[in-house]
């Protein structure tokens, strides 16, 4: 199936300035509950999977900011226009590097700062299907994001005690389904995840029509962009997330009946 061209694209949007450390609380918030209710009333199934992958472009010089480390955007393949398929799943499967964190006897930017950075992502919680599926899940809080320099500040924020008194929250939690494999988030959990060592995320959607609007707000030290007008595509919610340790000979090939045969 070919995927329709969408109106917006990455090269579309203004590019902006540096990014300032976020506001640590969204100012608006997103239902998306009613959506999901209405969509389950239909029947669902998996329709398969692809792998994660990006194309680099270089923004025009005058959009990149002289202090970056980031100097060119990679932009995700977005995933099949899948129409009238509301309430079915879809996997994208992220090799390790586009996850894991910088660390610090590395030199430049990760993948996931860069990822970060760009800021692919229309929506919150429900994002258009032609969002980097990475970034909405650092967005809505299910990966934890890299953000270069910003980290450290970042780490200290999150020390802090709660306005509400409360306690900082800690990695995973009683979101989680206690019967899951260690490696597997099947909710959102009360704090981002950092992926485990030599592991690559399979993120899985659940498919939803397209909104009549797609907010933008900051989360989890990321702010999404605002879609206003008619998107000619579907949307998406992060459904699950497993990570899996990927043979390096299948780790970026693709699967399905289709592939194997071209193969063969």
């Amino acid at each position: 199936h070919v995927h329709a061209p969408h109106t917006h694209t990455v090269q579309h949007h203004h590019h902006h300035a540096a990014r300032p450390v976020p506001a640590r609380k969204p100012t608006t918030t997103v239902v998306s509950k009613k959506l999901v209710e209405e969509c389950a009333k239909k029947p669902r199934s998996h329709l398969g999977s692809q792998v994660y992958k990006s194309e680099p472009s270089v923004p025009r010089l005058e959009a990149i900011d002289v202090h970056a480390r980031v100097k060119h955007h990679n932009s995700m393949t977005p995933i099949p226009y899948f129409e009238g398929k509301e309430n079915c799943t879809y996997t994208v499967r992220v090799p390790r590097d586009y996850v894991a964190h910088q660390s610090s006897s590395d030199q430049g930017s990760s993948c996931l700062e860069e990822i970060c950075n760009h800021r692919q992502v229309w929506g919150t919680d429900v994002y258009t299907d032609d969002s980097d599926v990475v970034a909405a899940a650092v967005h809505s809080g299910w990966l934890k994001g890299d953000f270069g320099e910003f980290n450290d500040d970042l780490r200290e924020l999150e020390a802090e005690p709660r306005e509400d008194g409360e306690a900082p929250a800690q990695e995973g939690g009683e979101a989680e389904d206690a019967t899951a494999p260690p490696h597997s988030l099947t909710n959102r959990p009360r704090k981002p995840a950092s992926p485990p060592p030599g592991r690559d995320a399979h993120i899985t959607l659940l498919l939803l029509p397209p909104l009549e609007h797609y907010a933008s707000t900051t989360q989890h030290h990321i702010r999404s962009r605002e879609w206003a007008g008619n998107h000619d595509g579907m949307s998406f919610m992060i459904h699950r997330i497993d990570f899996v340790d990927e043979a390096p000979g299948s780790r970026f090939r693709e699967r399905g009946a289709k592939t194997r045969k071209a193969r063969i």
